[in-house]
């Protein structure tokens, strides 16, 4: 397996880390953010752009890449990163939390044309059945089947299938997903051993805020041997506050020649230095593009950026019209380097594409900067007065 992780620098008052992934691709110089390419694209953004603002690695969803384009033609291209001309490092996640929601997110939808339609027919300890959002067909997506759907995938880091504890979930319920969770990724981890070598399977944190489960579930992945660690859940995306109290049930317990990856980690610079300073090397989000389409632009604090704030602005308010300056003094994207606020302004307002585009080059290469920042205060042995002076 073309798989490594080494920490360079830890932290001495906090668990926060820097270290290198090492895979078949190429290194990812941790701690990192992940764009998601949903369905082997990062809205609006080509695989240049994205290499241009920063980024090391991307990932793509099981889920919607196994409806449509399908594993045939995936495979004739050796997988979604040259699919998607791609060359770096890619991660896939399992698929099990867009089958696990799948109901909540279809109700009351008709239209067949619509991405989000299909209806979740049951969840059993054989794997999900619902109906594709395509044509209706029923599909079942297992342990097995979704290992077999990540290798043709063909990522450097995939996912254990997995059924993500929902806040809202019953004490009764909560338990059947548990319990489900930890005979799922036994099998994906019997089923990753026997099909595929090159990839790096990572085993799925679940419990929601639930000590004793969140503890019972790495102490089985670490057991088992999973060559990565993932935190999933609700608990993870929900604010920077939830996040971190999810993560302090466990980040004791976090070994060291093991990467953490937090699966939709949310809230912004607040959330990720919350999540670093517990231990967590890479993140992905899908926010931080969609935020950016809706207008909302990340804000460095010597750009007016604090936690009142969530560290943004909204592009769209008529107060950008007439700006003459770019969003940012300190961000060196294309954006920020080319064009003014007034500018952003009128594309946001006026529904043009490239207003899309510049936004999401903005908020991509600001979170990957946040990153490098992160990463060279750690190596500097000063993470934690860097985190201080931002939050």
């Amino acid at each position: 397996m073309n798989f490594s992780f080494k920490i360079s620098k830890q932290d001495t008052r906090s668990k926060a880390r820097a270290g290198v992934i090492k895979t078949l691709h190429g290194e990812i110089k941790t701690p990192a953010f992940s764009p998601v390419a949903t369905k082997a694209s990062v809205k609006t953004l080509s695989p240049e752009d994205i290499k241009a603002a920063g980024s090391q690695v991307v990932l793509g969803n099981t889920y919607h890449l196994f409806l449509r384009p399908g594993l045939e033609t995936i495979k004739m291209f050796g997988g979604f990163g040259p699919f998607m001309g791609w060359d770096g490092p890619t991660i896939t996640d399992s698929g099990g939390y867009q089958v696990s929601f799948l109901w909540q997110k279809t109700k009351g939808l008709k239209d067949l044309n619509d991405e989000s339609w299909g209806k979740l027919i049951k969840i059993t300890d054989e794997g999900a059945v619902f109906s594709s959002y395509l044509d209706g067909t029923k599909q079942l997506l297992s342990p097995e089947k979704s290992i077999e759907i990540q290798k043709v995938l063909g990522a450097d880091i995939i996912m254990a299938f997995d059924q993500p504890l929902g806040s809202a979930y019953s004490a009764r319920k909560k338990k059947e997903a548990f319990e489900r969770t930890l005979k799922w990724e036994e099998r994906s981890y019997k089923h990753w051993k026997k099909i595929t070598s090159e990839q790096a399977l990572f085993g799925i944190v679940q419990g929601d805020l639930d000590v004793k489960l969140r503890r019972e579930s790495l102490a089985f992945i670490l057991t088992m041997g999973f060559p990565g660690i993932a935190m999933g859940g609700e608990s993870i995306g929900k604010d920077p506050l939830v996040t971190a109290r999810t993560l302090d049930t466990v980040s004791d317990l976090l070994p060291k020649d093991k990467p953490v990856h937090a699966l939709g980690l949310g809230g912004g610079p607040e959330g990720i230095f919350e999540a670093i300073s517990r231990g967590v090397d890479i993140f992905d989000n899908t926010g931080v593009t969609r935020m950016a389409r809706t207008g909302l632009l990340f804000l460095y604090p010597d750009d007016g950026g604090n936690k009142k704030n969530k560290f943004r602005c909204d592009i769209k308010n008529k107060r950008y019209k007439s700006v003459q300056k770019p969003i940012s003094k300190k961000c060196s994207c294309y954006a920020c380097q080319n064009f003014s606020s007034a500018y952003l302004h009128h594309l946001q307002v006026s529904g043009e594409i490239l207003g899309l585009r510049l936004a999401t080059i903005h908020n991509v290469t600001y979170i990957n900067s946040v990153m490098s920042l992160i990463r060279e205060s750690i190596i500097k042995a000063n993470f934690i007065s860097l985190k201080s002076a931002w939050l």
